[in-house]
C-alpha cells in the first residue's frame, strides 16, 4: 500500500462505551466545571450537577464540529466541552 492509500484510509476512533468525566473552564474565570459524559449513539449526554446541561453530537474531525442537539449554551461553551470531550477521547 503507497502513503497515498494509506492516507485516503478512514480511520473512525471508537467512541467510549462507558460513562466518563471531563473538566473546563466553561466562563475564562479559572474556575474548571466537572461534568459527567454518557456516550449515546452517536451523541454525548452531558450532566453537571445531576442536571442534564446539553447533548453534543460530533459532525467532523475539527473541534469546531461539536454541534448542541439539546440544550441553550453558546457556541464558545459548546465548544469547550467539545474540545474537553475530544481530550478524553483522544487519550483513550
Amino acid at each position: 500500500m503507497s502513503n497515498e492509500e494509506f492516507d485516503d484510509l478512514d480511520f473512525e476512533q471508537e467512541q467510549p462505551q462507558e460513562a466518563f468525566h471531563i473538566e473546563a473552564d466553561l466562563y475564562d474565570n479559572g474556575e474548571f466545571s466537572n461534568m459527567l459524559v454518557i456516550p449515546c449513539n452517536d451523541s454525548f449526554i452531558v450532566v453537571g450537577n445531576n442536571e442534564h446541561i446539553c447533548t453534543l453530537v460530533h459532525t467532523c474531525q475539527e473541534v469546531e464540529c461539536w454541534e448542541q442537539q439539546e440544550g441553550g449554551l453558546d457556541e464558545e461553551i459548546v465548544e469547550k466541552i467539545g474540545a474537553a470531550i475530544q481530550g478524553y477521547i483522544d487519550g483513550l
